[in-house]
């Protein structure tokens, strides 16, 4: 009978080890698992404020196109005198021979 309680106790004994192991490793899951928790939230939070810099950037770029395009339309606008008193002279001598083109096909 001694044999039958010495085994009991070792059982009881085994079986208290392996609940106290599965506790100790089910706390480390769940510790483990609210740390990634934590991490991911602040992945994605993070992911979000780089989302929001690219829009920033996308838009600041945006402009930045738009007054390049200006600035580009400005500096050809921004011809010197001799320049547009030569341009002016080549419009109307576009505009005289357009003119007498129409002239010529209204007297046909």
């Amino acid at each position: 009978m001694y044999f039958c309680i010495d085994f009991f106790d070792k059982m009881t004994h085994s079986y208290d080890d392996l609940v106290a192991t599965f506790e100790s490793n089910l706390r480390k899951l769940m510790d483990d698992f609210k740390s990634l928790q934590e991490e991911n939230s602040l992945l994605r939070e993070r992911l979000s404020n780089k989302e929001q810099d690219v829009e920033l950037l996308k838009a600041k770029f945006s402009e930045l196109q738009k007054n390049y395009d200006h600035l580009r339309i400005a500096k050809t606008l921004a011809l010197s005198d001799e320049e547009r008193n030569r341009s002016k002279q080549q419009i109307n001598k576009l505009v005289r021979e357009i003119d007498k083109c129409l002239a010529l096909l209204l007297n046909d």
